[in-house]
């Protein structure tokens, strides 16, 4: 009998030996390939060696909820990491706190009989983060040595300037330590092509091509890098391969109900979807493009036989000539279209759909593209 290959997971610590320089360590890849306990293993380890505390980040304060948290460290070996001095990590009121626990020698029943008064880390949401930041947190207690921002990347869901959040949070976590060499770790599963964290960190389009890859970035006049890990998958996760063909996915505008699965796709069960018949038996109305990270896409206002109108959009090779299509920045051609909020008609057919949720994809990376577009060019107001 064959004997099964071991799964591999992924290992922080080696990003750091090969890139001591980095301060941010970027890491996308399938679930359950170690992102978030290498991260976590490697802060419990710092924070007892009296490095410095940990902070963990999520977008939303639901996600930093006692109920969600409490088994994040389930899986650590505490007492391993803490030479026998602790076994468990509690949770309360956002911050974490070093226990040990042991059986009562005639009850049997497992009780705390150490705890360390002083926070080894902290919860905080990006989201609330200026309404319940106070004062310094990590100041009195050495200072952060690690930043994990878990689920970095979503759907449809990033917050309102999310990256220059994101900055305020880690400028008040290590304003006082501007001397420690604190790491910044943004974890995600490949759920999107396009988050608000890959411009802003040099991290392009072509290095996120292929799994397997890692990459370095470094910045004029400074000798702080990025390090970007695109996780390959391993043959025993079950990573599905194949594209999805013959149906066109409508994604929640608003609610952002979808939700990744192992592998890294959508969670198609739960969209609403039209069927390619539906499509095939519709008439075009208009068409337009968008033009985002490169890519051209193809934007087609349809109506179908019962008079219903909706919006398809589909990967496009290139514009064609004499097309409207949406862009970002201005350029001398009439037939751009800056944004979402110009009055254009096209423009305006397009906010009128995406209110009344008729706007469909012909695949998950077109509709990643989209929000993507619709979330910077709603910062353009003309």
């Amino acid at each position: 009998m064959a004997r099964k290959k071991k799964k591999k997971y992924w290992d922080g610590r080696k990003v750091l030996k090969e890139n001591p320089n980095a301060r941010y360590i970027f890491a996308l890849g399938g679930r359950s390939c170690g992102k978030t306990y290498s991260t976590l293993n490697i802060s419990i380890d710092d924070v007892y060696h009296g490095k410095g505390m940990f902070a963990y980040v999520r977008r939303h304060r639901e996600n930093i909820k006692q109920s969600k948290i409490k088994e994040l460290f389930g899986p650590q070996p505490i007492e391993e990491l803490t030479e026998g001095t602790y076994n468990r990590i509690s949770y309360w009121q956002g911050f974490f706190y070093f226990e040990k626990w042991e059986p009562n020698e005639e009850t049997g029943i497992m009780e705390r009989v150490l705890k360390d008064p002083e926070p080894i880390g902290v919860a905080v949401s990006i989201n609330t983060w200026e309404g319940d930041k106070g004062q310094d947190i990590g100041a009195a207690h050495g200072g952060f040595k690690n930043i994990i921002l878990d689920e970095a990347v979503t759907g449809i869901n990033y917050l309102q300037d999310e990256f220059q959040k994101f900055k305020n949070v880690i400028s008040s976590l290590v304003r006082d330590r501007t001397d420690q060499d604190t790491k910044i770790w943004l974890l995600a599963n490949p759920l999107s092509k396009w988050c608000p964290y890959f411009p802003e960190l040099g991290i392009t389009k072509e290095m996120r091509k292929e799994p397997g890859h890692r990459y370095t970035i470094s910045y004029p006049d400074t000798e702080m890098q990025t390090v970007f890990d695109y996780i390959a998958g391993d043959e025993n996760d079950g990573i599905t391969k194949d594209p999805v063909y013959d149906t066109f996915f409508a994604f929640p505008n608003s609610s952002a109900k979808s939700k990744s699965i192992t592998g890294g796709f959508w969670e198609l069960d739960e969209a609403e979807h039209l069927p390619s018949q539906v499509y095939k038996n519709s008439v075009k109305h208009r068409e337009v493009f968008m033009y985002f990270d490169e890519e051209w896409i193809r934007g087609e206002f349809m109506r179908y036989d019962n008079g219903c109108y909706y919006l398809v959009w589909t990967p496009a090779s290139k514009l064609p000539k004499n097309s409207y299509y949406f862009i970002l920045n201005a350029v001398p051609d009439k037939y751009a279209i800056v944004g979402v909020r110009t009055g254009h008609p096209y423009a305006d057919l397009c906010n009128k759909f995406y209110k009344t949720g008729q706007v469909y994809y012909s695949d998950n990376t077109v509709a990643d593209m989209v929000h993507g577009f619709m979330k910077e060019a709603d910062k353009i107001v003309r």
